[in-house]
């Protein structure tokens, strides 16, 4: 009897210590790998279904998370708007024939689909009795930037913040040497050309410089440099209008509708009829924020969930969106939590990895939720933690000298992992934090 009471406390004891053996050994695996000599490395990982730590480090450090950050942004946008939100284009008629096109800073209408849009209005309206063409583009602000951007996170970087929106905003430039390899040509294909000034030349190197002038009314691109080969350069668009302008115009001769009046900005007025709408659901919208990491994506949404917040009261701006985030977490957040922006680019962003934890357990309660985000070989996870695909669902950050990775997955053992890492203030290289970081969740899930 003694020896069996011998054997059960020897069990027990084994139990008591395992956790702190594993736990000893991810120090270690931190500490060998020199990270915390420079940098900070912060670290919350937690059981979901309970309050178990599985593993803390400087989980209280507040910190910039990048692009992480976008899981809680998105999160209280999906939350304020609902998970069958639709981005809605749609035209409506007043009693005297104007049209009204009601823009959603919808981040997936292409020209396919504005075409389209016209086309099905004319079921319900002849062309030739159409008055005036009005936008009403008042669902968000026209503030380019957040502030916390630095200089290389703007333009040609990122596309400015608007609710003129087709085609993503986005125009391509083939850059091309003459046939007679005498001269460099620059060539746009689109209804939409970006003014430029050609100071290209041939080269033996491809060393292609673009620049902006801002010194008229409407910006130009100068082009400058060497080049030794053909390249298709995709750029932001400068004038986001007029660009969605002139390609609403082209939808007009698309569908025959000859009208040679500028387009008004109007507010649609209250006994005007919805006649003809297209749309793309939140969660379509969701694979460019959650997956691809797209800053303007997030960026748009925030503010769309912001203007419902806001009861479509006025243009909502990022402060109705941040004020939307803080509500929406009202009971789970401290004070010094600081959210400058809806994509994590800022560098006023502050967060730290226990409270980020705690945000995730809350967000992931809802399973529709958790399973927008990527899992493993998917956008910013491509090549990323194979051995956890269909099993981990993650969000990854990357800003200069930091690395950030968050999310959930289920250890060896059954437990359902939720954590966050963050490091920050490191001169490695990008390959270099990411591969820490993998490693680091493999350790998790193999000895937990």
């Amino acid at each position: 009897m003694k020896k069996y009471f011998l054997i059960l406390r020897i069990i027990f004891l084994l139990f008591l210590i395992t956790p702190q053996v594993n736990a000893n050994s991810i120090t270690k695996y931190i500490k060998d790998s020199d990270f915390e000599t420079k940098s900070t490395v912060s670290i919350d990982i937690e059981n979901f279904n309970n309050d178990e730590v599985i593993y803390k480090r400087d989980e209280k450090k507040l910190l910039n998370p990048a692009s992480i950050l976008k899981v809680l942004t998105f999160g209280s946008s999906y939350k304020t708007l609902g998970k069958d939100y639709e981005f809605e284009t749609a035209l409506f008629k007043d009693n005297n024939n104007n049209l009204y096109l009601k823009l959603s800073a919808d981040t997936l209408l292409t020209q396919s689909d504005l075409n389209k849009l016209f086309t099905l209005a004319l079921s319900k309206i002849k062309a030739q009795n159409i008055k005036n063409i009005f936008i009403d583009d008042t669902i968000i602000d026209k503030a380019p930037y957040p502030s916390g951007w630095m200089e290389d996170d703007i333009w040609p970087n990122s596309r400015p913040i608007t609710p003129y929106i087709i085609d993503n905003n986005f125009s391509q430039i083939l850059i091309k040497r003459s046939s007679l390899s005498t001269r460099v040509e620059i060539i746009q294909d689109g209804v939409y050309k970006i003014p430029v000034i050609n100071e290209l030349k041939l080269g033996n190197s491809q060393q292609i410089k673009i620049t902006k002038n801002n010194n008229g009314k409407i910006p130009i691109i100068v082009f400058s440099g060497t080049v030794a080969q053909d390249e298709l350069i995709t750029l932001p668009v400068l004038t986001p209008e007029i660009a969605f302008r002139v390609k609403m115009q082209k939808a007009l001769e698309k569908n025959s509708i000859i009208y040679n009046k500028p387009f008004g900005v109007k507010k649609i007025p209250s006994n005007a009829q919805k006649i003809a709408s297209v749309s793309h659901n939140i969660a379509d919208i969701s694979r460019n924020i959650l997956h691809n990491s797209d800053n303007f994506s997030a960026e748009v949404v925030f503010k769309v969930a912001g203007a419902k917040y806001i009861n479509y009261s006025k243009s909502a701006s990022l402060d109705d969106a941040i004020n939307m985030f803080y509500d929406t977490y009202k009971d789970l957040i401290t004070s010094d939590v600081k959210i400058a922006d809806g994509s994590g680019v800022s560098r006023y962003n502050l967060i730290n990895t226990e409270i980020y934890v705690k945000l995730l357990k809350e967000l992931f309660k809802d399973e529709n939720y958790k399973n927008l985000l990527a899992t493993a070989n998917q956008g910013t996870l491509k090549d990323r933690l194979l051995f956890l695909e269909n099993n981990i669902r993650a969000k990854t950050g990357t800003l200069s000298n930091m690395s950030s990775i968050a999310g959930t997955f289920t250890t060896k053992k059954g437990k359902n992992a939720i954590f966050a890492i963050i490091i920050q203030n490191s001169p490695k290289r990008k390959a270099v934090l990411k591969n820490f970081e993998n490693t680091l969740i493999g350790l998790i899930y193999r000895k937990y």
